[in-house]
C-alpha cells in the first residue's frame, strides 16, 4: 500500500479521536478510516465492515461493534478464537487502543516515515471530521440537546445582607461556549465542611449554577471551610479549578477562586459579592482555535478580531452587549432634582470603558439644560429622568455630550474596525430647575447639536437608505472608513417635524433606518422579567423561512418602584440578582436557533458593588459576546454558510486569522481581589489550594478522609 502524505494526515487524525467521549471511539475512528481511505480499511479489517458514507454511530451501535470486535480480534491480533463476545464486551473501555494500536503497528512505516512536507499533529477533539468541507454542516454540530438542572434566583431581601451573619449558600456558574464537553473529575473534588457543595458536568452550548453552601453548624470554625473543584476540558489536555475559601475577617468573608493556569489564562480571587449570588466564569474559544475567558478583558476590538467569522452576517445576526442609559456613569446635577446615584445611575463605567467592555449598542438619551433666567443659554447632557416631557422631571443628569465624543474617538483610535450604535433619544430641552415642561429644540439646537456630533470620528456618512442596517453584513460597517469601521448615530427622541431629524451625509441617521424590536417588560422582579425576555427570544425565527428574524434587543433588567430602587440602588439589583441570572437562565434559554441581538444591562463589566477600577472589573458580557458569535451563532447553517471556526480542519487545526488570535490570551497571571495583579506568579503558586486536606473532607465520589492526608494537588 502506498504511503501518500494524505493518508498518513487521514491515519493521525482519526488516530486522535481515540479519547472521544460523545461517539464511541472505535465506532469513530473506524467510520474515519473508512471515509478517509476505505483501501486502509481493507486491508485490515473484513472488507464488508466498511459501510457507504460512515455514518454517525447511534445510540445502539455498542452491540455491533462488539461483535465487529470479537470477529476481527483473532485477524487482527491473533488471538485465540475461544476470546467470546461477553468477554470482548467486558473490555469495551480498552477495544480502541487495541484496535488503534494494531492499526498503528501495522501502518507504522507510514505513521512515521517523515513525508515530503511536515503537517501538523492533529488535536484530539469530540468528533469526527471525515471529510474536509468548507461549509457547515448539521452533523458537525456539538450544540448539547442536555439541560442541566434549573438554577435558582437570589432573593431580593438579601441584597443588604451581605455581611450579616456568617452561614451562606454561593452560587458559581459556568458558562461553556466551546465545542468541548467540561467534566467534573469527581475523585479529586472536595469539601470541607460545606453543607451543599454541587457541582456536575457542564455540556456544550449550556451553562451550570453550580453550589457551594458554608455550614450553618455553629459548633463548626467557619475560618476551615472550604472546597475544591476539578475538570478536565473533553477531548483536549486542558484542565481547571474553581476554589470556595472564607476570608475572615473581613467585609467580604467569602471567596471564590477560578484557576485556568491549566489553560493558560490564568488565576482570579473574585470577592463573592452577596450571599445567594453567582460568580461567573465564561469560556469559549476550542484546543484548535485557542481559549479565552472572562477572569480579564481581551484587547477590546472583539469584532475586529472575528472579523473573518462574521463579516458576512447581517448586522442582526450578530450578539453584542447593550447598555442602559449609557450616559449615566455619574451624576453631575446639572438639573434640580432628587434623581441619585442609588436610584439615577446606571453605569458604572464611562461610555470609552463601556466600549473596552465589549459595549457595541448605546442607549444615550440627551438633552439641553437651560438656564430659567436666561433660556438661550444652554449645554448637551446625557440623562435619566423619569418622564422628559413632564411638567415636573424627576431625575439627573450625567455625562455631558463633550465627554462622550471624546471618550468614543478614543476607543475607535486605539480599536479600529468596530461597529458601534447609538440609539439617541430624549432630544428635547429642559430648565435647570425643572418644573415648567420641555423645551423643544429649534433649528439652532439641532444644527448646534449635529455640529456635537460631527466631532466623532469614523462617522459613516451617505450610506444606502434602500437597505436597513439590520439586513446589511457587518463587513459593509466594518470596511468604512480604510477599515477602521463605523460610528453609527439614530435619532428617535422629540424633534417636531419641523426641524431637521438626520444629516445623512454627516453619518447621522432616523431611527427607522434600523428596524429593532426593543424588547422592555416592564416587569418589578428578576425572575419574573427573565421569564418574560426568554419566551420572547423563541417568538424570533434565527433559521429555516427566518419567521419574524429582526434585531431584538432584550432589556435584562428589572423596573422596580422608586421606593425599592432607593432602597436597594439600581447597582445592587442589576450586578446581584439580576446580570448573574441572564448566565444561566438566559444561556440555557437560547440555542443556535434562538438568542436576542443585543442583551441590555445595567451596570456592565461590574461585579461588586463600587469596584469600577478596571482591574476589579469582570469580563463576563465581554467573554459571552465572543462566544455568542464564535461557538453558538456558528453551529447554526443557515445564518453561517462556513465551517464552524472552532472545529477542527483535516489537518488537526481550526482557520485562524491573524486578527482571530486577539480572541486567545498567553496571559497567566494572577489577578487578586483587590485588584493586584501579578503578571508572573510562581508556577507552583495557587490561591487557596489547601496543602493538607483535614478529616472529613468529603470527595464527590463518595470517598471520606478519615485521617490528614497531604492533597495530591499541591505539588502541582
Amino acid at each position: 500500500m502506498e504511503c501518500s502524505l494524505a493518508l498518513r494526515e487521514s491515519l493521525l487524525f482519526c488516530f486522535s479521536t481515540a479519547s472521544l467521549g460523545r461517539r464511541s471511539a472505535l465506532g469513530s475512528s473506524l467510520d474515519c478510516l473508512c471515509s478517509f481511505h476505505p483501501s486502509v480499511s481493507a486491508a485490515i479489517f473484513r472488507k464488508d465492515q466498511c459501510r457507504d458514507g460512515a455514518e454517525a454511530p447511534s445510540a445502539g451501535r455498542d452491540d455491533v461493534e462488539d461483535q465487529f470486535v470479537a470477529a476481527n480480534l483473532p485477524h487482527i491480533f491473533h488471538v485465540p478464537r475461544f476470546f467470546s463476545l461477553e468477554r470482548v464486551s467486558k473490555f469495551r473501555m480498552r477495544r480502541a487502543e487495541l484496535l488503534l494500536a494494531a492499526v498503528a503497528g501495522l501502518l507504522s512505516p507510514c505513521l512515521f516515515a517523515q513525508p515530503a512536507t511536515a503537517m501538523p499533529t492533529p488535536r484530539q477533539f469530540d468528533s469526527c471530521h471525515r471529510v474536509v468541507q468548507e461549509v457547515c454542516r448539521k452533523e458537525d454540530r456539538t450544540y448539547s440537546s442536555e439541560v442541566p438542572k434549573a438554577g435558582s434566583y437570589m432573593p431580593w431581601v438579601q441584597i443588604p445582607l451581605r455581611e450579616v451573619g456568617f452561614p451562606a449558600k454561593q452560587y458559581i456558574t459556568i458558562v461553556n461556549l466551546t465545542p468541548h464537553r467540561f467534566v467534573l473529575d469527581k475523585s479529586r473534588t472536595h469539601a470541607y465542611q460545606m453543607d451543599t457543595f454541587d457541582w456536575d458536568d457542564v455540556p456544550q452550548g449550556r451553562a451550570r449554577q453550580n453550589t457551594a453552601e458554608y455550614t450553618k453548624n455553629i459548633g463548626k470554625n467557619p475560618v476551615d471551610d472550604g472546597g475544591e473543584v476539578y475538570y478536565t476540558i473533553q477531548g483536549t489536555n486542558k484542565r481547571f479549578e474553581i476554589r470556595a475559601r472564607t476570608h475572615i475577617p473581613d467585609s467580604y468573608p467569602r471567596r471564590t477562586i477560578i484557576d485556568l493556569s491549566g489553560m493558560g489564562l490564568g488565576q482570579r480571587e473574585y470577592l463573592d459579592p452577596g450571599k445567594e449570588t453567582a460568580v461567573t466564569l465564561v469560556i469559549t474559544g476550542s484546543d484548535s482555535y485557542g481559549f479565552t475567558a472572562s477572569l480579564r478583558h481581551g484587547r477590546g476590538n472583539w469584532m475586529k478580531g472575528m472579523y473573518n467569522v462574521i463579516r458576512d452576517r447581517q448586522v442582526q445576526h450578530i450578539f453584542m452587549p447593550a447598555t442602559h442609559d449609557s450616559g449615566m456613569s455619574r451624576i453631575s446635577g446639572k438639573i434640580g432634582s432628587i434623581g441619585t446615584e442609588v436610584n439615577t445611575q446606571t453605569q458604572g463605567l464611562n461610555i470609552y470603558n463601556q466600549l473596552r467592555a465589549g459595549a457595541r449598542l448605546f442607549d444615550l438619551r440627551v438633552g439641553t439644560v437651560h438656564e430659567v433666567a436666561d433660556k438661550s443659554a444652554y449645554d448637551f447632557w446625557t440623562m435619566h429622568v423619569s418622564d422628559e416631557l413632564a411638567q415636573v422631571v424627576v431625575g439627573n443628569t450625567g455625562e455631558s455630550l463633550d465627554d462622550v465624543v471624546r471618550e468614543v474617538n478614543q476607543f475607535t483610535a486605539e480599536n479600529p474596525g468596530e461597529v458601534i450604535f447609538f440609539r439617541v433619544r430624549y432630544l428635547n430641552g429642559i430648565l435647570n430647575i425643572p418644573t415648567a415642561g420641555p423645551i423643544y429644540w429649534t433649528d439652532e439646537i439641532v444644527h448646534s447639536f449635529f455640529n456635537k456630533l460631527k466631532g466623532v470620528n469614523n462617522r459613516c456618512g451617505n450610506l444606502d437608505l434602500n437597505t436597513k442596517f439590520n439586513k446589511q453584513k457587518a463587513s459593509y460597517f466594518m470596511d468604512r472608513n480604510g477599515g477602521n469601521g463605523c460610528v453609527l448615530f439614530l435619532l428617535g427622541g422629540n424633534l417636531k417635524p419641523h426641524v431637521p431629524q438626520d444629516s445623512v451625509s454627516d453619518g447621522i441617521y432616523r431611527s427607522s433606518m434600523m428596524d429593532v424590536w426593543d424588547n422592555w417588560s416592564n416587569l418589578p422582579d428578576t425572575e419574573k422579567m427573565a421569564n418574560d425576555q426568554v419566551a420572547d427570544w423563541k417568538t424570533v425565527g434565527r433559521s429555516g423561512s427566518f419567521k419574524n428574524d429582526q434585531f431584538l434587543i432584550s432589556q435584562w433588567l428589572v423596573s422596580a418602584d422608586p421606593v425599592t430602587t432607593t432602597a436597594l440602588s439600581i447597582q445592587n439589583i442589576g450586578i446581584l440578582p439580576t446580570n448573574p441570572a441572564l448566565y444561566w437562565m438566559g444561556v440555557n434559554s437560547m440555542s443556535p436557533e434562538a438568542w436576542p441581538t443585543a442583551v441590555l444591562v445595567d451596570y456592565i463589566g461590574v461585579v461588586v458593588a463600587d469596584k469600577w477600577n478596571w482591574d476589579q472589573l469582570s469580563a463576563e458580557m465581554y467573554t459571552f459576546a465572543i462566544g455568542m458569535n464564535l461557538y453558538m451563532v456558528s453551529e447554526n447553517c443557515d445564518i453561517n454558510h462556513g465551517p464552524s471556526p472552532l472545529l477542527p480542519r483535516r489537518g488537526g487545526a481550526a482557520v485562524k486569522t491573524p486578527e482571530a488570535s486577539q480572541a486567545g490570551s498567553t496571559w497567566n497571571g494572577i489577578i487578586y481581589a483587590n485588584g493586584t495583579v501579578d503578571d508572573d506568579p510562581a508556577p507552583q503558586l495557587h490561591p487557596g489550594r489547601a496543602e493538607v486536606l483535614r478529616p472529613g473532607t468529603a470527595f464527590l465520589n463518595g470517598t471520606v478522609l478519615q485521617t490528614e492526608a497531604a492533597n495530591p494537588m499541591s505539588e502541582r
